[in-house]
């Protein structure tokens, strides 16, 4: 037994020995088709998983630094450091979560419960009624387009509006609500996932740098750029969202705005968006305050939400991120809301990854194979191609 297993040994050597010849073109044909088709159906295995595998990568290389001291200090026993980081994230950040989304979408119900019957009874009525003088103002500022606005038709339009607006809301709260044991499964499957990158991800790393057809160090530029922009993402963007949308929902709670953990939770997603952010929140609840009469409260929301965004979006963003991102900002905003629509809230993780791999690969190309391609045009200085900002 130890002698046939000796000369399979020995065979096997002499195989790899053996010079490498250069295949025909009919095995690279046959080689990248069935590559092609293996590849096509491995992405439509892997895509109900895509969210959480592209989170994980990114989770992983965030915490990799602390992963390798934890590592140091538990003597090489990279396993349990593994499983250490895994338990604190899943007490960290799945307990508030699972509360927060039932909350949110508890309170999303209770909005469309407001919209189907406080607005289409007599309260909506009689408060415009009361308000009959600011409506002949308002129809006077519209006379020269020859515009009137009844009682009547207001109550309609805005009872309207609000049925469509709780519609919407009771869809999200009834998705929220179905999704919240999805949920749960999806974080552990993540979990899953990041441990076993951290614990073998030089492993999966040094496959890939093998594998893909490109030198090394353009493979770790490229990979360089991606973390950093992940990092920018999640550090700064996060944090702020965090900050931005927890003072949000405070306050909204404080003034007795109904659904505030709702409203917290949509202003931590609108802070990614540069610029616009939370506004897009707290401009209309202002202007809906003013008119139910309250100016004092009205002001006080504009007031502190605007100072906060104000402070979180030029002050604190730039000295957590610095410019790490190195990704122009309209670029930014039409890679987070382009990335939103279609991928949905992972998109405003993975538009702007891949808008940054995209301009690094360019940057790649100009720097390094472009030259080979075609000899550089000769411009004048004002002419001349520059980096993009």
């Amino acid at each position: 037994m130890t002698k046939a297993k000796d000369e399979r040994v020995r065979g096997r050597r002499m195989a790899h020995d053996k010079p490498v010849e250069r295949p025909q073109t009919a095995a690279w044909i046959g080689l990248l088709f069935a590559l092609a088709v293996c590849s096509i159906v491995v992405l439509m295995v892997l895509a109900p998983f895509f969210s959480g595998i592209l989170l994980a990568v990114v989770a992983a290389g965030l915490i990799r630094p602390s992963f390798r001291r934890l590592t140091v200090a538990l003597k090489g026993h990279r396993h349990t450091a593994a499983v250490i980081i895994c338990v604190l994230l899943l007490v960290v950040l799945m307990v508030p979560l699972f509360f927060i989304a039932q909350e949110a979408s508890q309170e999303a119900l209770g909005i469309y419960e407001m919209s189907t019957t406080q607005l289409t009874d007599g309260r909506l009525r009689d408060m415009l009624e009361r308000r009959q003088d600011q409506i002949d103002r308002l129809n006077g500022l519209m006379e020269p387009i020859g515009v009137t606005l009844t009682v009547d038709q207001a109550s309609d339009l805005l009872a309207t509006l609000g049925l469509r607006v709780g519609g919407f809301f009771y869809k999200q709260g009834v998705s929220l609500a179905k999704h919240l044991v999805r949920f749960v499964f999806g974080f552990i499957f993540w979990l899953l996932i990041l441990y076993y990158l951290l614990v073998d991800g030089g492993v999966f790393r040094a496959w890939f740098e093998d594998t893909i057809p490109l030198p090394v160090d353009e493979q770790r530029f490229v990979s360089h750029r991606f973390m950093e922009m992940a990092s920018s993402l999640v550090i700064g963007n996060g944090v702020a969202a965090v900050i931005q949308g927890g003072i949000g929902g405070v306050l909204f709670a404080i003034l007795g705005i109904q659904g505030a953990v709702l409203w917290g939770v949509i202003m931590a997603i609108l802070a990614f968006i540069p610029v616009v952010g939370i506004s897009i929140v707290y401009i209309p609840f202002t202007v809906i305050l003013l008119i139910a009469d309250h100016p004092s409260k009205a002001l006080v929301l504009f007031a502190i939400l605007a100072v906060v965004s104000g402070v979180v979006e030029y002050w604190l963003k730039p000295l957590l991120v610095g410019r790490r991102a190195q990704m122009h900002t309209l670029l930014v905003f039409l890679s987070l809301i382009g990335g939103a629509i279609t991928f949905g809230v992972v998109g405003l993780l993975l538009g702007p990854l891949m808008m940054t791999a995209f301009l690094t690969i360019v940057e790649i190309y100009r720097e390094r194979y472009r030259p080979f391609l075609a000899p550089p045009q000769q411009r004048s200085d004002d002419e001349a191609p520059k980096a993009l900002p």
